[in-house]
């Protein structure tokens, strides 16, 4: 190529690059979306406007406001409803980025490394421009030495039988959680989770955090450890299980002593059956998700392979839909079978279904979550609520699967994805 032919091509270049659009600088998060259909986390309401300024919802009202600085296009079968709240998480890496791409803005992580915990103290105060979820977290767990927990590579502490909960407990506060999370099994059941702390040190660290005003949650894995937990006081179970039908007897006192649970049913369907993701939840994802994580969706599925307990699975979902009990959602990844955001979504579909009507589900995953955990300011569209929003359509009666593609999301009011 000779000198002019370069110059000439080069000038070309040049011009064309001048035609085209400068890249988008960040948009501020202030602005008006509607008309659009909005479900506020617990209802539908007649509202069909939006105001966001600064980050921080100004108005929801039927009329478009007088006057504003942006508004959002939207679509008559447009639907907003807040960002979703996965009740079990365990973050590390860009777990919390990728939770966003699925329109989960927050999530409880009820095992992870305390260091986490100050950095995402300070993100969620702000209204700043962020790529992931904000975090609320347990830290390390309270678990027996050598128990459940202390597998994963670095200490929890554990409670040896001559150690105080009182300071457990605030040992942990000082780290930064949020909450205090137990583990624990009952003498005798057939699989328990290595060894325990015993019923008596259960009692005692759960009076401690609640001498703390903190939440104490305790992860159990069969029916008769739930029963220990609520006995105990807790606050919350952090799963649910499948060695029996949940008891009359247990929904009873815990709706009497208001004990919330977090089921994780997804994980627990690809340990004892292992075809929800496989024949729901990938054909309806199409192609959004990479190879490497659809491999983690089909990991280890099935290894407590059972039809009884599958059943029972099943069934407990619809016994607590029946209940009057608080059930939150929540996903458990990233463990074999999960993914961070894309599962959250799987959940809902498993409540979808075995028949849980569509505003029960995302009010669990959204205002009611928000409620038990005691997280002011998120799972719900309404003045002074942050704007974490997610954007779908059609109705989300029309199916939970609409939720893997969302049409945007919305994290302190910036639009993420």
């Amino acid at each position: 190529m000779n000198k002019l032919t370069w110059i000439i091509g080069a000038g070309a270049v040049a011009a064309l690059l001048w035609l085209l659009p400068e890249p988008a600088p960040v948009e501020d998060n202030s602005f008006t979306i509607g008309p659009i259909n909005v479900f506020d986390g617990e209802k539908v309401l007649r509202a069909h406007y939006v105001s966001v300024e600064e980050g921080v919802i100004v108005r929801v009202e039927s009329q478009p406001p007088k006057a504003v600085q942006r508004v959002y296009p939207t679509k008559p079968d447009q639907w907003i409803i807040p960002g979703l709240i996965d009740s079990h998480v365990h973050t590390w890496g860009d777990a919390r980025e990728r939770a966003l791409d699925f329109g989960v803005t927050t999530v409880i992580d009820l095992f992870g490394h305390p260091s986490e915990l100050r950095r995402a103290r300070q993100q969620r105060n702000s209204v700043q421009l962020q790529q992931e979820a904000d975090m609320w977290g347990a830290g390390r767990l309270v678990t027996a030495p050598d128990g459940h927990g202390t597998q994963f590579g670095f200490s929890p502490h554990p409670l040896a039988d001559d150690d105080s909960a009182e300071s457990a407990v605030s040992e942990r506060l000082a780290e930064g959680s949020d909450f205090i999370k137990i583990v624990y099994t009952a003498e005798d059941v057939d699989y328990p989770h290595r060894p325990s702390i015993s019923y008596q040190q259960l009692q005692r660290v759960i009076q401690a955090a609640h001498d703390q005003q903190v939440l104490a949650v305790v992860h159990v894995a069969d029916h008769l450890s739930a029963e220990h937990a609520v006995t105990a006081g807790a606050d919350g179970l952090v799963h649910g299980f499948f060695d029996q039908p949940i008891s009359e007897q247990l929904i009873d006192k815990m709706e009497q002593l208001q004990v919330f649970i977090v089921p994780t049913n997804i994980i627990y369907e690809h340990l004892v059956h292992g075809e929800f993701n496989k024949q729901v939840l990938l054909p309806a994802c199409g192609d959004c998700f990479n190879q490497q994580k659809l491999n983690n969706l089909s990991r280890g599925g099935a290894n407590m392979a059972s039809t009884s307990f599958y059943n029972n699975l099943k069934t407990n979902t619809r016994l607590l839909d029946e209940s009057e009990l608080d059930v939150l959602v929540g996903s458990d990844a990233p463990n074999p079978g999960t993914e961070h955001g894309i599962s959250l979504i799987a959940e809902l579909m498993w409540l979808e279904a075995q028949a849980v009507n569509w505003q029960v589900a995302i009010h669990s995953a959204t205002a009611l979550a928000a409620e038990r955990w005691r997280i002011k300011g998120r799972g719900r569209i309404a003045v002074g609520q942050r704007a974490d929003m997610v954007l779908i359509g059609p109705s989300p009666a029309q199916g939970m699967h609409l939720l893997l593609d969302p049409q945007a999301v919305w994290k302190n009011g910036y639009q993420v994805r």
